[in-house]
């Protein structure tokens, strides 16, 4: 039953749910969250957590879910002459010590303020601070904070409503953006499929022609036939390469940007970063080489530091690692997942048949020649020497076959430029064989068949001191540019373009492409090694 000064109010709307009282104060209309037992309020959420942030309301009783009153007494503010002392909370204050500012009870000012000159009770003292100009200044403060807090908590709600608005805004132009990506793609494929499927249907109507002529053994219709589609296979080839000579789809994922939160890439893009360094090592890294095992694992040679490392490229966790006597450099794996690692500068190179679960096990073999370069193909070992630059081949025993190529440096152009001299690196078409071997003095990149014939691919100053190398499926060859810090696709007609959406911050020395997923390995002088999809 309500007493004098108060009434029962219901805050219930015409749905039945209540609203929070502060947001609709200003016009605002939020479902109620909770109930506060000292300010007679219900209130929302957000004006929850800020009442449980604000010092002067945190220790308030909130009431919530089925404890919420449905309806509520307006009670008249309580007079602050009364309230009750902060110290002692069973004594109500009478007294304020002007000397510490400080409003007091009566066991206060026995215990604390005995000796204080300036101890008024609040009866006695109201008057006097009613016409002060300490009143005046602090009523005045009050009633700026009000205008000041009115205005700002209209500006958080209205932020508040904002960040709904700029999330669906987001989120629609990005997936606007992302539609426009998969339509293309979607046309350009589908467009392929149709070509395929006309080609075949007529390809299956020719030799359902061929069948009945044979089997009724009409061989002049057959030779007709057979003379006649030589045009028309011929147009097909044509139409093939030109209509479905791409077949890719754009690859694309959000990638860190320094000027917004994230950006939306098409391929290449960073994927990951992650560390090389072990506990052991005393030295930057310096990966020679990378190499893709099965499961998920990468095995890199770290010049620096003397050490051959295996990782999990998903987990970006060490898995296995040894230290070496020599300097490993370049490695080649075996469709068995055997390894064989040239030794920088030495005449012997590395055997290890179980890299994936154990690299401290392995043989050594002699080799005629500081090794550098090396490929695995037929049961064959390719080694690319120095001084002077020849190229051998050995069988999976090390004993020498033969010498596919004396010296390498004697080769020239058609002007009879010299265009090679220093190989360190190469890598290898799986389909011919061939050895494609890059040399950082003269910037460019060789090709060497299995029959000993040596063909120059590129010479370009825009390699820029070419590295390490990779090939990709469609016959290219990716390198490093030491000096650029970047990567390059080189094309078997000799165009050069960019992987990298910008140069790193380090100097490249090694790459390896996992086909499978598209990921392109990318390590050098540095401790982290980059994955780009690509």
């Amino acid at each position: 039953m309500a007493t004098a000064g108060e009434t029962d109010v219901s805050l219930s709307n015409t749905s039945g749910d209540f609203q929070c009282e502060p947001c609709s104060s200003d016009g605002q209309r939020r479902n109620v969250e909770g109930f506060c037992m000292e300010c007679n309020e219900y209130l929302c959420q957000f004006c929850l957590d800020t009442h449980r942030k604000l010092r002067m309301s945190k220790t308030h009783h909130v009431k919530r879910g089925k404890d919420i009153p449905e309806t509520k007494h307006n009670q008249q503010t309580p007079n602050p002459a009364e309230t009750n002392c902060h110290f002692h909370t069973d004594k109500k204050i009478t007294y304020f010590c002007k000397s510490h500012q400080q409003l007091c009870c009566d066991q206060c000012v026995i215990l604390g303020h005995k000796v204080c000159t300036d101890v008024k009770s609040i009866s006695d003292y109201s008057q006097e601070l009613i016409e002060s100009k300490e009143f005046m200044t602090a009523f005045e403060k009050l009633k700026s904070l009000q205008s000041v807090y009115t205005t700002k908590i209209k500006e958080v709600r209205k932020n508040l409503e904002n960040v709904d608005l700029y999330y669906h805004n987001s989120m629609e132009t990005f997936k606007a953006e992302v539609d426009k990506i998969k339509m293309a793609d979607i046309d350009k494929l589908k467009a392929i499929v149709a070509s395929y499927e006309c080609i075949l249907r007529q390809l299956v109507a020719w030799f359902d022609n061929i069948d009945t002529y044979t089997n009724n053994k009409q061989s002049k219709e057959l030779a007709v036939l057979v003379l006649g589609t030589t045009k028309y296979v011929n147009a097909i080839e044509d139409n093939v390469q030109k209509l479905c000579k791409d077949d890719s789809i754009v690859r694309y994922g959000f990638v860190p940007d320094t000027t917004s939160l994230l950006c939306l890439m098409k391929a290449p893009f960073l994927v990951k970063t992650f560390y090389v360094k072990h506990e052991r090592d005393e030295n930057t890294c310096c990966i020679a080489d990378i190499v893709v095992l099965k499961e998920s694992l990468i095995l890199v040679t770290d010049y620096n530091n003397s050490s051959l490392k295996i990782f999990n490229s998903d987990s970006t966790t060490l898995v296995s690692y040894v230290k070496l006597q020599y300097q490993p450099w370049q490695m080649s794996v075996t469709e068995k997942g055997e390894i064989y690692v040239t030794l920088y500068g030495q005449s012997k190179i590395i055997y290890l048949n179980s890299p994936a679960t154990d690299l401290s096990t392995f043989r050594e073999i002699d080799v005629d020649g500081k090794c550098y370069a090396i490929e695995c193909f037929n049961k064959t070992l390719k080694v690319q020497c120095t001084s002077p630059a020849k190229t051998i081949e050995l069988n999976e025993d090390g004993k020498q076959i033969r010498v596919i190529n004396n010296d390498l440096s004697k080769e020239t152009n058609e002007n009879g430029e010299q265009f090679f001299s220093t190989p360190q690196w190469s890598t290898q078409d799986p389909a011919t064989g061939s050895m494609y071997v890059s040399c950082n003095s003269k910037h460019s990149i060789t090709e060497i068949k299995s029959d000993g014939d040596v063909k120059l691919l590129v010479k370009s100053n825009t390699l820029n001191c070419p590295y390490g190398l990779c090939m990709d499926i469609d016959g290219s060859v990716i390198v490093c540019s030491y000096n650029s810090k970047d990567v390059f696709r080189v094309r078997s007609n000799g165009d050069i373009t960019s992987v990298l959406p910008q140069p790193l911050d380090f100097y490249l020395r090694a790459v390896a492409l996992d086909n499978r997923a598209k990921r392109l390995f990318v390590g050098g002088d540095s401790d982290k090694l980059h994955v780009f999809q690509i």
